[in-house]
């Protein structure tokens, strides 16, 4: 045997051994770290494509969520790492909710060469929704394919506050075979409703609301890009959409949402009038130069939630209010803004307030 041995050593090249000296990349399993923003709201639970009820930092609520990761490895860009993974969070029983831990199944490891890759993700995590879906279903409505080289997700709008989910995206790409952070952005662009009368009250009576509408061109559908986003002039990350399909739209929120199933939302409980009810036994109404939020979802102030979409939003704005007076007697009113009440931009990831301003002269 031992001259079999020192033939083959005498075939080796001065290649042969550096190759078999070397160490190969050790296998680095690709785990996550994930965090919402703040961004204060309500919950809910009406059911809808994907979690209803907002997702942020301070609820927890991505934890019982989860979320899906788009993950490519190659050039072309395509998620051939990891398609919708789904990631789940692990609770540690009598322990903190921070001391668990993010896992999913099967294991992924790093590639050698990480110069390619990047992982994109979004929440709340669904199946790949089904075609057709069932007519009327809101939230996540579908997704690109594993062959997109640019992973989306389609998204519809909710009618109604208590159907919307809270689309949130991430974007990651590593620079070492490490842990992947994922901090977790709103998608979503939201309009905060304020109001604000401009004239006197006369004494002994109370200015409230029957409804408020918004009319104007809005999206329905658009496509959220994981893998894309910008950053506006504060610094902030703003994402990419695209193929939003536009509808003249209108939004009614009632002060008696159980007598119109169409209402977004309800009037807040100090602004609406009640009909049939005494002068004494109504809310305060409005005060002259007093911003007050129009919006509740329950007992909860509330927001438009609207896909964005590029270039001006025009609203068309009108309100109907109703005076009741001491003495018994009502009178109904309605004032429309005199021209548009416009936003340069509708952006995600942002919230805008949409001030309006009403007089009864």
């Amino acid at each position: 045997m031992l001259p079999v041995a020192a033939l083959l050593l005498a075939g080796c090249t001065q290649d042969d051994v550096a190759l078999s000296d070397a160490t190969p990349a050790k296998a680095v399993a690709i785990t996550f770290a994930c965090s919402a923003d703040d961004d204060a709201g309500p919950s809910a639970t009406r059911a809808a494509n994907g979690y209803t009820g907002v997702i942020n930092k301070e609820n927890n609520e991505l934890y019982y969520t989860g979320f899906g990761v788009f993950a490519a490895q190659s050039a072309d860009g395509k998620p051939d790492l990891m398609y919708n993974q789904q990631v789940e969070y692990v609770f540690r029983p009598d322990s903190p909710i921070e001391a668990g831990y993010w896992t999913y199944t099967p294991l992924k490891y790093w590639p050698a060469d990480i110069s390619d890759c990047y992982l994109c993700a979004y929440a709340p995590y669904v199946d790949m929704p089904s075609s057709p879906l069932p007519s009327g279903t809101t939230g996540i409505t579908g997704m690109s394919s594993n062959d997109d080289t640019t992973p989306y997700l389609v998204y519809t709008r909710a009618s109604h506050p208590e159907d919307n989910v809270d689309l949130l995206w991430g974007y990651f790409k590593p620079e070492e075979r490490a842990v992947a952070r994922l901090q977790m952005h709103h998608a979503l662009a939201r309009l905060r409703l304020n109001l604000t009368l401009t004239s006197d009250v006369p004494a002994g009576t109370k200015v409230l609301l029957r409804q408020v509408r918004l009319s104007g061109t809005m999206a329905q559908t658009g496509h959220l890009v994981l893998s894309g986003h910008a950053t506006n002039a504060a610094g902030k990350l703003i994402p990419t959409w695209t193929d939003q399909t536009l509808a003249a739209t209108t939004i009614d929120v009632y002060a008696d949402p159980e007598n119109h199933s169409d209402s977004y939302g309800v009037v807040a409980e100090g602004l609406r009038y009640v009909a049939d009810l005494p002068y004494a036994w109504q809310p305060a109404g409005l005060t002259k130069n007093q911003q007050v939020n129009v919006l509740c979802m329950g007992d909860y102030p509330s927001f438009v939630y609207l896909i964005p979409q590029g270039g001006e939003f025009a609203l068309d704005c009108t309100v109907y209010y109703t005076l009741v007076k001491s003495d018994g007697t009502t009178e109904h009113g309605l004032r429309k803004t005199d021209s548009p009440a416009t936003l340069p931009s509708l952006n995600g990831n942002t919230t805008y307030d949409l001030n309006l301003n009403i007089s009864l002269t």
